[in-house]
C-alpha cells in the first residue's frame, strides 16, 4: 500500500514540461494558440496535457501520477 507521500512525488515523476523549437519557417503559428491536447495512444487516466505555442516555440505541459 503507497503511503500519502508517495502518491505526491509520483505526481512530479510523472508529470513534466517541453520546449519545441521548430526551425522551419513555414510550420510557424503566427497567431498565439493554447489547447489542450486529447488523450490518445496509451493514456493514463489521470493523464492531462496542454500546450502553448507562437511563431517557433511550442510548450507542452502534461501532469500525470503514472497510473495505468
Amino acid at each position: 500500500m503507497a503511503t500519502q507521500n508517495s502518491r505526491y512525488l509520483d505526481w512530479f515523476r510523472y508529470s513534466g514540461i517541453s520546449v519545441i523549437v521548430t526551425l522551419n519557417p513555414l510550420h510557424w503559428r503566427l497567431v498565439p494558440g493554447a489547447r489542450r491536447e486529447p488523450n490518445d495512444g496509451w493514456p493514463s487516466p489521470n493523464e492531462r496535457t496542454w500546450s502553448v505555442g507562437w511563431l517557433f516555440l511550442t510548450i507542452r505541459g502534461w501532469v500525470d501520477n503514472g497510473d495505468w
